[in-house]
């Protein structure tokens, strides 16, 4: 494969990139409509497992967005630390909708918002980190962050109420929640990072990390649903196979291998 060839594909795949503001968009439509989706009835609850893809793959588009500033080790900080603010908007925002249930989402949602707003502006002009694009992207992080944690909720309680996140924080469940969420908004990033990084196989592997993790939340709400908690799991294990299938066929299109032949048996002199 000739230099200027390798240029024209690299240039090819450039044009697909999506744009940030799309990704955002889907990033909320889809998971809010999920989490109402999987709260209406128990054998609904797989639907949620579509929110939890989407705001992975959100979450992962402004991971990659950041770190591309070269932040290094700071990745999982800003990762970890829009992840907590998420869970606190999460609970505040299922606190104050106790009484009007169907708020809570939306709640969450503008509080994570506001939260990742003021960790992006203190970390821009009191941190003096010179990253134009921090705030948006710590903004982005904690809302998605927030409707990744309340999709795993309802698709594994069924619903989205005080009861349930006390449920799962009774058990310890919304522990692996947090981890799994974190790794699945982080790791795509990191298992892609390098010079040729780019958007589309990074964001294909953020949907196989999404779909893992409906398996997980299938298996966690068969203690608290029952039975249909199976259909989150084939579903899961389905989207699962079918995304991680994309990634690693994309990965075999992009790879190049120069074949320089065998290792001489004899030094030559």
């Amino acid at each position: 494969m000739t230099v200027s060839s390798c240029s024209a594909r690299a240039e090819a795949v450039e044009e697909k990139k999506i744009s940030n503001n799309l990704i955002a968009a889907l990033g909320i439509a889809v998971p809010l409509l999920g989490i109402f989706a999987a709260s209406i009835n128990s054998l609904f609850a797989f639907v949620g497992g579509i929110a939890i893809i989407f705001a992975t793959l959100w979450g992962a588009n402004g991971v990659r967005t950041v770190a591309k500033y070269g932040i290094g080790t700071g990745v999982p900080s800003v990762g970890m630390v829009a992840l907590g603010g998420a869970v606190a908007a999460v609970v505040v925002g299922v606190y104050l909708a106790s009484k009007t249930v169907l708020l809570a989402p939306v709640l969450a949602l503008v509080f994570a918002l506001l939260t990742g707003l003021l960790i992006g502006l203190s970390a821009r002009y009191i941190l003096k980190m010179n990253i134009p694009v921090m705030v948006r992207c710590m903004t982005e992080m904690c809302g998605a962050g927030a409707l990744l944690i309340l999709a795993h909720i309802a698709t594994i309680t069924g619903s989205f109420d005080m009861l349930s996140l006390k449920s799962m924080a009774e058990v310890g469940i919304v522990l692996m929640v947090f981890i799994i969420g974190a790794l699945g908004i982080l790791h795509p990033y990191n298992a892609c990072l390098g010079a040729d990084e780019r958007q589309g196989r990074t964001l294909k592997l953020s949907l196989a990390t999404g779909s893992a993790q409906v398996i997980l939340a299938g298996i966690a709400s068969l203690y608290f649903i029952g039975l249909p908690g199976m259909l989150t799991v084939i579903f899961g294990a389905l989207a699962w196979y079918v995304t991680y299938s994309m990634f690693v066929r994309t990965c075999f299109e992009e790879g190049i291998v120069m074949n320089t032949g065998l290792i001489p048996e004899v030094e030559h002199k």
